[in-house]
């Protein structure tokens, strides 16, 4: 009916042409080709609605809907996947990752991995009559890249998270599977790309346990060579005895000297073999003590002080190479976690579907804003002339 009317409204445009080109040949115009603005509209008019209507290729579009959507954590409630809250966190980050996709679904390297698969040069190519509709065959890398994106829109809703994607193609198959390959580059998009970073510091942290059990064996081998090399388990408890025989040998050496000075006054001769005894074993304690003082801080002897500093700063890199080797662990643990929260992935409301009729909405609109723009431009040039005859 639509065309049957176009055709039939050009076919009265032409006759109302013919008059106004036989009448002014009855008044003797000039033999110039003449034409009026109200033919000169009613012309182009009539040239945008053939084209429009009927020399112009048919469109077809397919739509496809999908939320983005990402595990919940343990104990929480999953949010209806098809009414959630306005500004719940998970419509905020479908949106938030729409729009994302939107750029990213645009790009260029889309836009060479599609076309390379779709075989665009021949499906989207000019055709007679036709000559407007479709990709020049010598079309450079920013020709291509304008008509893709002319092809493709992206729309993520505001209110819902839910994102629109609309591909439009010369017939239904291309169309299709022009949406069809733009899902696929979405869930790339979706599932490895947000996790790139995730991997990256899981792939870091696995190295880090790497150093610190290589570090933490490193720190063992020498506290084992230590200990080996002077025979001893643990010079830091052999210094602690040491320093409590030490203790008691001068407690027993203190009270030696207190019998001693009693026995010096009950005798009142220092030479009597009472206070020589006790005096004798007074020097050979305090020889003892000095010996034991001596084999604790003289490198001749144990230098059990040295030995047990060197103990303690061995022992002290284990207990930081075990600290470090857990929390490397435990960032390997995180991350991994962090990792598979951080996958994601497409919830389809509608898939896209081959469209048996064609879009009827680019006939209008071409026409339609054709006579709309006559209008707009017979109207401006109406009152300007009228202000001119005014002057």
């Amino acid at each position: 009916m639509i065309l049957k009317f176009v055709r039939q409204s050009g076919l009265r445009a032409l006759s109302a042409l013919g008059e106004r080109f036989r009448s002014a040949k009855a008044l003797r115009l000039p033999a110039r080709w003449t034409i009026s603005p109200v033919s000169a509209t009613a012309l182009l008019v009539v040239v945008t609605a053939v084209y429009a209507f009927g020399l112009g290729r048919a469109r077809f579009k397919v739509t496809s809907d999908f939320l983005i959507r990402q595990p919940l954590p343990p104990g929480m409630l999953a949010p209806a996947v098809l009414g959630p809250l306005t500004g719940s966190p998970s419509m905020l980050g479908s949106l938030e990752d729409g729009r994302y996709l939107a750029f990213y679904l645009h790009s260029p390297e889309v836009m060479r991995r599609v076309f390379l698969r779709l075989l665009a040069e021949r499906r989207y190519a000019r055709r007679l009559p036709d000559l407007v509709a479709g990709l020049p065959a010598d079309a450079n890398r920013d020709q291509q890249l304008a008509f893709f994106r002319s092809q493709v829109q992206v729309w993520p809703q505001d209110l819902s998270g839910v994102i629109q994607l609309t591909t439009t193609g010369l017939d239904a198959q291309t169309a299709l599977q022009l949406n069809q390959l733009l899902l696929q580059e979405a869930r790339v998009f979706v599932n490895d790309m947000n996790q790139a970073i995730s991997r990256d510091q899981l792939g870091f942290a696995q190295q880090e346990v790497q150093r610190s059990r290589q570090r933490l064996d490193q720190a063992t081998a020498k506290l084992d060579a230590f200990k080996s090399r002077y025979g001893q388990l643990d010079p830091i408890q052999e210094s602690a005895a040491t320093s409590g025989l030490i203790t008691a040998l001068e407690a027993s050496l203190v009270n030696l000297q207190v019998e001693e000075a009693r026995l010096k006054r009950q005798f009142r001769d220092p030479q009597a073999p009472e206070v020589l005894v006790v005096t004798d074993q007074v020097q050979e304690l305090q020889k003892q003590i000095q010996k034991e003082r001596d084999s604790v801080v003289s490198p001749g002897g144990k230098a059990l002080n040295n030995r047990a500093t060197e103990a303690t700063k061995l022992q002290n890199e284990v207990i930081f190479a075990t600290e470090n080797l857990k929390a490397s662990m435990l960032a390997v643990e995180n991350s991994r976690m962090e990792s598979q929260r951080q996958l994601k992935f497409l919830v389809m409301l509608s898939d896209p579907q081959a469209p048996e009729v064609q879009d009827w909405n680019w006939r209008f609109q071409v026409f339609l804003g054709v006579v709309g723009g006559a209008i707009v431009i017979w109207g401006v040039a109406s009152f300007l002339l009228g202000i001119r005859s005014r002057v």
